[in-house]
């Protein structure tokens, strides 16, 4: 795969729309016509400043991903239950105000969102194009293709949800500005604090979810606890807690632990090639938190050369 440049993914683009400092974009795949909406952020110099995010804080990054994948969850994708327009509303005077972006920043951003679901896409070297990772399924992570196809079209299914990872992401007594900001790119702003200052789920709460989301639900929250760089034990409880009202069953946490846990490897994988090259100190870093999140050796390489692949880095 050459680099990543603005002009492979320009021919993907079917729809931008400015907000808060962000670019929302659909992508379109030139083969399966699938959709996928995505965000990208606005900086004044991005190019410098998203490189060097990249190469900084994988933690960082990959929970912008996993952010990023919620937004579809949440109704916000195309064809979602909540169209791309309530929030470029939602922003609309503000924007008047705000820093307008450079044709070079806008593009970066594009790129910036692009990278964001770099994992859902594959580079087709027959072609020299990028095509829907659907086309080429066997590349994905299960936990990737389990969510992709997941279907949480009911509000209280989403709003337990929601205030399932907003328990995860405050089970240790408090909520970072940069964790605010995550939830910000899937949730309203105000949306966030109604959830905070709720009482926590009941058992109840949870079982009167729909029996066809509630894996993937509890796989979504044990995705958020694990992209946490110190998966706490209140964390753990948490999980527990909803897979008992859930209705998990014990085999079924350990699997989708471990589906959550490559996932956050992939995703890793996905920044450390995000330039389209291999870089070897960032390469060893991957390795470590491989080992960090207990992946072994060998489930860990067959990741790395099937993120490769998807981006056709030999």
């Amino acid at each position: 795969m050459p680099e990543l440049t603005y002009e492979l993914v320009a021919p993907l683009v079917v729809q931008t729309d400015l907000s808060h400092g962000s670019v929302q974009v659909t992508f379109q795949c030139p083969v399966s016509g699938e959709q996928m909406r995505a965000t990208g952020h606005i900086t004044e110099s991005a190019g410098s400043k998203i490189k060097s995010d990249v190469k900084r804080s994988l933690w960082r990054n990959i929970r912008w991903s996993l952010s990023r994948m919620m937004y579809s969850v949440f109704g916000y994708g195309v064809g979602g239950a909540i169209g791309s327009t309530v929030v470029d509303a939602a922003g609309a005077a503000g924007d008047s105000r705000a820093h307008q972006p450079s044709e070079a920043e806008l593009k970066e951003a594009i790129l910036d969102a692009f990278r964001s679901v770099g994992n859902r896409w594959a580079w087709d070297e027959s072609t020299q194009r990028f095509v829907s990772g659907s086309v080429f399924k066997e590349l994905q992570t299960e936990f990737t293709v389990i969510v992709q196809t997941a279907q949480l079209a009911k509000a209280w299914d989403r709003a337990v949800l929601a205030r399932m990872l907003a328990e995860i992401a405050s089970a240790d007594g408090q909520l970072a500005e940069e964790e605010r900001e995550l939830f910000h790119a899937f949730l309203q702003e105000h949306k966030l604090d109604d959830l905070l200052e709720r009482p926590p789920l009941s058992k109840a709460d949870l079982e009167e979810t729909s029996e066809d989301a509630r894996h993937v639900m509890w796989l979504l929250a044990a995705a958020m606890a694990v992209s946490d760089e110190h998966f706490a034990d209140s964390e753990q409880k948490k999980l527990a807690f909803f897979a008992q009202g859930l209705g998990v069953a014990a085999d079924d946490q350990t699997r989708g632990l471990e589906l959550a846990k490559e996932y956050v490897l992939d995703q890793a994988l996905e920044s450390a090639y995000a330039d389209g090259r291999l870089d070897k100190a960032e390469h060893q870093r991957v390795m470590q938190l491989a080992a960090k999140l207990g992946v072994g050796e060998d489930r860990a390489a067959r990741l790395d050369a099937r993120c490769r692949k998807r981006k056709g880095i030999l």
